[in-house]
């Protein structure tokens, strides 16, 4: 089966079979859209919460506000519809608390953006291992669906 490694700030996706892979979610948010009819998965590394207006270059998976709404059309390029996408999520961490005593940690940000992104497009979060203070790898498995999460030292976790 192909495995496809998702690099940070970028948007990958498969149909029928495959595996998406992305590793050193820390404060970035690995996010798995999934129709499980017609078997269309895309995932996303995300890095940041909201893209700047001078970042006009930036991969559309960088942001959570410009990443979210391309992988959502990237589902449907490949046939899925958007009322029957569910979501997955992994990463959001504060690997480093004490630079962020008096404000949300950046993993914070990133897990809200891509919440709150994915209820206004009416996508459910069916699974998600978020915050925390441990990096992550995340493994999402095309044919059927299923997400693990591999937590540095742990045995890995379905979500």
């Amino acid at each position: 089966m192909t495995e496809v490694f998702v690099n940070m700030g970028e948007i990958s996706s498969a149909k029928n079979h495959g595996i998406l892979t992305t590793v050193g979610l820390g404060s970035c948010i690995g996010v798995t859209l999934y129709d499980h009819k017609v078997k269309v998965g895309v995932m996303g590394h995300i890095f940041l919460p909201r893209s700047r207006s001078n970042d006009q270059g930036a991969p559309p998976g960088k942001y959570a506000d410009t990443g979210i709404p391309a992988m959502i059309q990237e589902a449907l390029r490949l046939g899925a519809s958007k009322s029957r996408l569910q979501a997955k999520l992994a990463g959001g961490a504060n690997l480093f608390p004490n630079l962020s005593l008096n404000t949300i940690s950046i993993g914070q940000q990133n897990i809200q953006a891509v919440t709150e992104l994915l209820t206004q497009h009416g996508i459910p979060i069916v699974g998600q291992d978020v915050a925390g203070n441990h990096g992550r790898k995340m493994r999402f498995f095309v044919d059927n669906g299923v997400v693990t999460v591999t937590a540095i030292g742990k045995e890995p976790v379905q979500i």
